[in-house]
Parts: C-alpha cells; sequence; structure tokens
C-alpha cells in the first residue's frame, strides 16, 4: 500500500516500481505511447492469433491492460487481460500470439527506464525496440532500431481499478 501511495505522488510511471523494486507477483498497467498518448492493444480487442497490435484513445478496459510478471533481471512477460495473449514481432510486424503455459516459452520484453522517466521496450532476442508507426487511427506496433524517438518510448501506469470489456 505505501508503495503503490509513493508511486501515485511521484507522477507514477508505474514501471520505476518494476524497475526498483524485487516485484514476484503480478501487476497490472497500461502502456502509453509518449508521441500519439494512446494505449497498446489488439486490434478491435479481438483475441485471434496474428492480430496486429495497435494504439487507441484510453479507455478502462481489459483490452488495454497488460499483466507484468518478471521473466528475470528486466524482462517481464505482457498478458493482455482481455485475450489473456502477448505479443511478439513477426516480420517486425508486432502482432498477437499464444501466453505459454510454461514461462521459459514465452515472449518476454526488456523494459528499460530511460533518463526522462519514460521507459523503451525491447525484444532481447533482436535488441529492437517496440515503436509506433503511422497516422491518425492506423498506428500499428513495429520493432526497430533505438533511435531514442517519442515513437519508440513508453509512459507505464497502474491499471485503472475498474476495468470494463
Amino acid at each position: 500500500m505505501k508503495k503503490q501511495l509513493a508511486l501515485a505522488l511521484f507522477g507514477c510511471l508505474a514501471f520505476q516500481a518494476v524497475a526498483q523494486l524485487d516485484i514476484t507477483a503480478p501487476a497490472n498497467f497500461q502502456i502509453r505511447n509518449q508521441k500519439f498518448g494512446d494505449l497498446l492493444r489488439p486490434e478491435d480487442a479481438n483475441s485471434k492469433d496474428g492480430t496486429r497490435i495497435v494504439l487507441y484513445p484510453g479507455q478502462p478496459w481489459k483490452c488495454m491492460t497488460w499483466q507484468t510478471t518478471l521473466a528475470t533481471g528486466r524482462q517481464y512477460h505482457l498478458k493482455n487481460l482481455f485475450t489473456s495473449k502477448t505479443f511478439a514481432a513477426k516480420d517486425q510486424a508486432v502482432q498477437q500470439i499464444p501466453y505459454a503455459a510454461e514461462a521459459k516459452q514465452r515472449q518476454a520484453w526488456e523494459i528499460t527506464k530511460l533518463a526522462d522517466g519514460l521507459f523503451k521496450i525491447t525484444d532481447p532476442q533482436t535488441g529492437q525496440a517496440l515503436t509506433a508507426t503511422g497516422t491518425g487511427g492506423d498506428v500499428r506496433m513495429v520493432l526497430a532500431p533505438w533511435k531514442d524517438q517519442p515513437e519508440q518510448k513508453w509512459q507505464v501506469n497502474p491499471a485503472p481499478e475498474k476495468l470494463t470489456m
């Protein structure tokens, strides 16, 4: 409780909690892109494998909320609360995939706190960064080399207490 209150008081980029504390229990977050200001989610809240991961204006929805579980070091497993799936890159396009039952078979993402308080999310296999690309309502996620650009920076906030859908 004290940890949650302290994070809220300091503007709470909740992954600061993940980056600074040894969290063994899962925690729920919404992940917002710095450039576009929208949240990460499966397109149309579709649970089908291969569904693109996109950005959408923030709502207190399960499809925009990710459960994080520590994998190792700064690597985390991300599981969507609505679809119970994760995401990975296929030919650099980021799409929804099953959340494997065994932790060692799951996609892990490295979460690194940046000097500006935001985060970069990289695929440990390729070292490439989760990047938002596109315009208007058609923003997609891809993996791209890190260039320290707003489309590659992420704000991570605690999930709202009450989620719908």
